[in-house]
């Protein structure tokens, strides 16, 4: 559709076959976003932990037509003088894959903990907490700059209200 508007604007007509293929293409597009959320849900309904992340990062909203860019004086001036400047769209897109990389660690480091439980255990010998320890700091560490995204301000309003609808809930 985008291409479409862009040619018409633009007064370029095209055959049949490229807006044919144009469907086609967008219509496979379609296919893969929905694989790739079902697969999303199957994970998710495996992890409370990745629900959770999940649920807040889809509760996001973004200004797109501003953003804070933290650069040095002189990287932001090669970056406007070569017309480099990241989009909103850009800044956006890098902030929810560094959040999702974050997730995913915390949910492969939680994974691994409870792998070297099991494991530990079924050797029957005590556990070696240092083992189990070291998994638990990395995930610890991961966890904390997925965390680091929230301002502290929203986080007093998400607590605000989580206090609220539990006071509601269990008066």
């Amino acid at each position: 559709l985008e291409k479409q508007k862009q040619r018409s604007e633009n007064s370029i007509e095209v055959g049949l076959a490229p807006q044919a293929l144009e469907v086609l293409e967008l219509s496979g597009e379609r296919r893969q976003w929905n694989r790739l959320q079902k697969q999303e849900r199957a994970r998710e309904n495996g992890s409370e932990v990745r629900r959770a992340f999940n649920i807040y990062t889809s509760n996001l909203i973004y200004n797109d037509s501003k953003y804070k860019f933290a650069a040095s004086v002189e990287e932001k001036r090669n970056l406007i003088r070569n017309n480099k400047l990241p989009t909103a769209t850009d800044v956006i897109r890098s902030d929810l894959d560094l959040r999702d990389l974050f997730r995913n660690q915390v949910q492969t480091y939680l994974e691994d903990g409870v792998a070297e439980y099991e494991y530990q255990v079924k050797q029957g010998d005590s556990i070696d907490f240092v083992e189990l320890e070291s998994v638990l700091k990395s995930t610890q560490v991961a966890c904390d700059k997925w965390f680091s995204f929230i301002e502290e301000k929203e986080a007093k309003v998400a607590l605000e209200v989580a206090q609220q609808e539990s006071a509601a809930w269990y008066p």
